[in-house]
């Protein structure tokens, strides 16, 4: 079982997020290059032929377009079951890598042949991306992560205030909706969403809501729900009976009417038959 301290919180996931790391890397290494002239670099790029200027620029675009490509890769990992700070450090070393490998090739091709590729890579790139880029990195992963821990902490405070409510809050960390627990019947994972099952006044209800199951986990076991299959969480309260199909297919059938039968994996057979 993962240690869910050691997961990489949701946030880093979102469009914002996303966008303020393509943003500001690139502007960053532009602005930092031309004031502090790390490593002669400024020198290096004007190439004696006075092309700094438009060599600069290039190597802003390179970095832009390969963040914009390993930043949209990243978003859509947003939904895998683990996702650790070991993973995403290692993540954000392979698009600096990434990055000094394209400089590396535009710098070999101005150079015209004057360097050979590696000498350009290990001498001129590589040193100087993760010098330069480790900065903006570390401020806006140390932003996030202390707004993740902000945002865990009011969860928290809520959920003692009144724990038999359950508040949903959306991919952004706003509250959306607020159930009894024991109004909760199922909720199932739809791409991009979860739609939120329950009673109002007796009779079903649905909510859709812009988040991952990931980010719902805690908040529904919490609660006393129970994952019966991958794309499923079931408040074991309202399973009727267990049933299996012909095919050998188990399914909880729920005690009110108007809703279909909720799969049971096997490999959750066994956490959902000891709540019931």
């Amino acid at each position: 079982m993962s240690d869910k301290r050691h997961n990489l919180p949701r946030v880093f996931f979102t469009l914002p997020a996303i966008i303020l790391y393509v943003a500001v890397c690139p502007i960053f290494y532009l602005v930092f290059s031309i004031m502090y002239d790390p490593f002669g670099i400024m020198s290096l790029l004007d190439m004696g032929r006075g092309l700094s200027t438009l060599n600069i620029m290039v190597i802003f675009c390179i970095i832009l377009v390969v963040l914009v490509g390993t930043r949209t890769a990243f978003y859509f990992l947003r939904d895998m079951e683990r996702f650790t700070w070991a993973h995403y450090i290692l993540w954000c070393m392979g698009e600096c890598l990434v990055i000094a490998l394209f400089l590396s090739l535009y710098l070999t091709l101005m150079f015209k042949g004057a360097y050979p590729y590696f000498t350009v890579l290990f001498q001129f790139c590589i040193g100087g991306v993760y010098t330069i880029l480790i900065y903006p990195y570390t401020i806006i992963t140390l932003a996030y992560d202390v707004r993740a821990h902000r945002e865990v902490a009011r969860q928290k405070l809520q959920a003692v205030d009144d724990s038999s409510l359950v508040r949903f809050f959306d991919q952004y960390g706003k509250l959306k909706l607020i159930i009894a627990q024991g109004a909760l019947l199922f909720i199932r994972a739809e791409e991009n969403y979860v739609n939120i099952n329950y009673l109002d006044a007796g009779k079903p209800k649905s909510y859709v809501l812009r988040t991952s199951m990931r980010s719902l986990e805690d908040n529904a076991e919490r609660h006393g729900l129970v994952r019966c299959q991958r794309s499923y969480f079931v408040n074991p309260d309202h399973i009727k009976v267990l049933r299996k199909d012909k095919e050998g297919a188990v399914f909880a059938e729920l005690d009110c009417n108007g809703r279909d039968s909720i799969p049971v994996s096997k490999r959750y057979i066994d956490k959902v038959s000891e709540r019931l």
